[in-house]
């Protein structure tokens, strides 16, 4: 079972508690560092197949590379919430993303940032109605049934 299954190797079982929004908020922040290094890797890469040449600022070719940086972003995301349940941001805050349906994680996990792109057009409005929500769930985590709980214990 993978830590998004609600399982984390070498962890005792204890109930944990929905994770307040500012923690979420600051791990977010923290990743954002972690984002632009993979921008910054996903541009040198591109730069390697164009020889160095820039993208035109204008045009099919830019799309195609917000798109291109656009799906770095998104892996990073998803590998990190499939593979260890949580990102290096989240792991700092002692977050853990827990999806409490079985199955398969890549696209709960898409889904789950499609829905992040969406609150950050909107200034986070569907991220802080979570505050409206009893277990402080986020309209995603109750569309696909999960949940970001806040650790506890010594790491």
């Amino acid at each position: 079972m993978s830590p998004a299954d609600g399982d984390q190797a070498g962890q005792k079982k204890q109930p944990a508690r929905t994770a307040p929004l500012w923690r979420r908020t600051a791990a977010l922040l923290y990743d954002t560092l972690f984002v632009i290094a993979v921008v910054i890797l996903a541009t040198l890469l591109a730069l390697i197949v164009t020889r160095g040449e820039a993208i035109p600022p204008e045009g099919p070719a830019q799309w195609l590379f917000r798109a291109y940086l656009l799906f770095w972003i998104a892996g990073y995301f998803v590998f990190f919430w499939c593979r260890f349940g949580q990102t290096p941001g989240m792991k700092v805050w002692r977050l853990l993303l827990i999806k409490q349906r079985p199955g398969p994680c890549a696209l709960p996990a898409l889904s789950r940032f499609g829905f992040g792109l969406l609150c950050l057009a909107t200034a986070g409005l569907p991220f802080f109605l979570a505050l409206t929500d009893g277990q402080r769930r986020t309209w995603i985590d109750r569309q696909l049934d999960m949940r970001v709980v806040q650790l506890t214990g010594k790491p």
